[in-house]
């Protein structure tokens, strides 16, 4: 099996890299896509926003409740998807990245150090398992979004790090498979009476609970970069 997804990897990895060199215009638009977290989080959580905000008219406020419950739920099982790519990322000894590797392939050539990447395992792709775990979610509260947040994956966040050699077209796929999947397990989980404490708590604390939603999604649309970085420092103190 290894070896069929190996090969499936190379053969759309040569055939999309046959495009490198041909604009540097093309090849330095993928660059910012895949780099500038405007064109990856953040405009994913303006959509998470919008769905929040945008009551269709005359919506009762238990029906606009519950929306914001589940939303807040989404979000938290996007958090928990981002934890979870992290830990398969160093625990599965799979492949290092391809622009890293040896695998004879004229990857376009940017201003990006190459070196800034983590050389850990690239498997699976996080912004891919991050953002379909979103994308699941939001599908739940309106499929318009939840449609536009996982195409939006694929085509501007998925799409260029692979053409880049940041990820392995198997990494992204089994990345967006695991936080679909991941996102589902979660919001199927009997966790009721956890929602309503909560939502009882936002509705007693409505500026407070704003501003933590506010900093959720702000570490969402960044890929949780600082607090991963905060945990990771913490642990290393707290272990030695």
């Amino acid at each position: 099996m290894l070896s069929a997804l190996h090969e499936f990897d190379m053969a759309v990895l040569t055939f999309l890299t046959s495009f490198a060199g041909r604009s540097s215009l093309f090849d330095h638009v993928n660059n910012a896509l895949s780099r500038l977290d405007i064109f990856n989080g953040i405009a994913l959580m303006c959509l998470f926003w919008y769905v929040w905000a945008n009551a269709p008219a005359n919506e009762p406020d238990s029906a606009r409740q519950l929306r914001q419950r589940r939303l807040i739920m989404v979000l938290i099982g996007t958090i928990l998807m981002g934890g979870l790519s992290r830990g398969l990322q160093l625990s599965l000894h799979f492949h290092q990245r391809p622009v890293l590797s040896d695998l004879g392939l004229p990857f376009p050539v940017t201003k990006f150090d190459t070196q800034s990447l983590n050389t850990w395992n690239s498997f699976p792709s996080d912004h891919a398992m991050i953002f379909f775990a979103l994308g699941t979610g939001l599908w739940t509260v309106s499929r318009t979004a939840g449609w536009i947040a996982c195409i939006w994956t694929i085509v501007i966040i998925d799409v260029p790090r692979v053409y880049l050699g940041i990820h392995y077209p198997s990494d992204v796929i089994f990345g967006a498979l695991f936080g679909l999947l991941g996102m589902t397990a979660f919001l199927a989980l009997p966790l009721g009476r956890f929602e309503r404490a909560l939502d009882r708590w936002r509705l007693a604390h409505e500026g407070l609970s704003m501003a933590l939603l506010f900093l959720l999604t702000n570490e969402i649309g960044s890929l949780l970069t600082e607090l991963r970085d905060l945990v990771h420092s913490s642990a290393q103190i707290l272990l030695h």
